[in-house]
């Protein structure tokens, strides 16, 4: 399973405001429908967290759809 997101959708997160320090905080939406909250991906690349825990529950290739979550 991978943690890093497509070039497309770097391209979207490195235009959103950041979170903190190199870090945004998205929304996501994967192929199956399902929607994540509080997705953390560092340098605009990879996702480190999703909530609270740093286990992601989802293949970074099955995302859809990414908006800005602050």
């Amino acid at each position: 399973m991978t943690n890093k997101i497509s070039q497309e959708l770097k391209d979207k997160v490195l235009e959103m405001p950041e979170y903190r320090q190199g870090v945004n905080r998205v929304r996501v939406r994967l192929r199956d429908g399902t929607i994540h909250r509080q997705v953390f991906i560092a340098w605009g690349s990879e996702i480190v967290r999703v909530g609270e825990s740093t286990d992601v529950p989802f293949n970074a290739s099955d995302i859809v759809e990414i908006e800005n979550d602050l």
